[in-house]
C-alpha cells in the first residue's frame, strides 16, 4: 500500500525537471571514478589528494587487528581496509549531496520529508548512484573478510598440526636411543603454516603440557 508520504513524493516528482542539477552537484557525483575513488578498483584512487597519512594510519589499524602472516593475507587485508574507507567516503558524499539537493528550489518548499523520497527517487541527484557504490564497496569487503578468514583458519591448522607432529616427533626423539632430529621431517614453512621447528621451544611447549596435566591431576 501507497503511504501518504509515498504518494506525495511521486506527485512533486512529476512537477520536477529532468535535466540535471547545478554544475557544482554534478561534480560531486560524476561518473568519472578518478573524482571520488568510488567506482575505481585501482588503488592508487584509493585516497584522494591530502588523505595518504590518515588511509596509511587506517590500514596499519587493520593489520593490527587481523594480523596478516604473509603476502597474501596481507593483500586481502589491505582490500578490506581501503573498502571500509572508501564506504565511509560513500556515506559522506550521499549525507553531504542529500543537504545540497534539500536546497534546491525544486525541493525546499516539500515537507523535508517528502523532500527526501522525491529526491532519493530522482536520477538526477547522484543519489542512486552513490548507493550502488556503497553496496558494490560493501560486498567487496565482506567477501574479502570471508575470504580472509577461510586462509587464515586453514593456515592456523597447519602449524598446529606441524606443531603436534613436532611435539610427538621430539618426545620419540628424546626417549629413542638411536635420537634423530625432528627438524628434518619438516619442509618449508610455507607447507605448515609458516611452522618452524625449534628444539628448545617445543621442549618448553612439552614442559607446559606436563605441568597443566599435573595441575589438573591435582583439582
Amino acid at each position: 500500500m501507497t503511504t501518504p508520504t509515498q504518494a506525495a513524493a511521486s506527485i512533486a516528482n512529476s512537477k520536477l525537471s529532468s535535466g540535471p542539477l547545478s554544475d557544482s552537484g554534478k561534480q560531486t557525483v560524476s561518473s568519472n571514478a578518478l573524482n571520488h575513488g568510488l567506482a575505481s578498483s585501482n588503488p592508487v584512487h584509493v585516497a584522494l589528494p591530502g588523505e595518504e597519512e590518515l588511509l596509511a594510519r587506517h590500514i596499519e589499524s587493520y593489520r593490527k587487528a587481523y594480523a596478516p602472516a604473509n603476502q597474501p593475507e596481507e593483500d586481502l587485508v589491505r582490500t578490506i581496509a581501503e573498502s571500509y574507507w572508501r564506504l565511509q567516503r560513500a556515506h559522506k558524499l550521499e549525507n553531504a549531496l542529500f543537504q545540497q539537493v534539500l536546497k534546491q528550489d525544486d525541493y525546499k518548499d516539500l515537507d523535508p520529508e517528502v523532500a527526501k523520497a522525491v529526491a532519493w527517487s530522482n536520477k538526477d541527484t547522484g543519489l542512486q548512484r552513490i548507493a550502488l557504490y556503497a553496496q558494490r564497496i560493501q560486498r567487496t569487503a565482506e567477501k574479502t573478510a570471508v575470504a580472509l578468514k577461510a586462509m587464515q583458519q586453514e593456515r592456523k591448522a597447519a602449524y598446529n598440526q606441524a606443531k603436534d607432529e613436532a611435539m610427538y616427533l621430539t618426545q620419540l626423539s628424546l626417549a629413542s636411543a638411536n635420537s634423530f632430529e625432528p627438524a628434518l621431517h619438516f619442509g618449508a614453512p610455507d607447507l605448515h603454516g609458516g611452522f618452524v621447528y625449534s628444539r628448545e621451544e617445543i621442549k618448553l611447549a612439552l614442559l607446559r603440557v606436563a605441568r597443566l596435566e599435573e595441575a589438573r591431576a591435582r583439582r
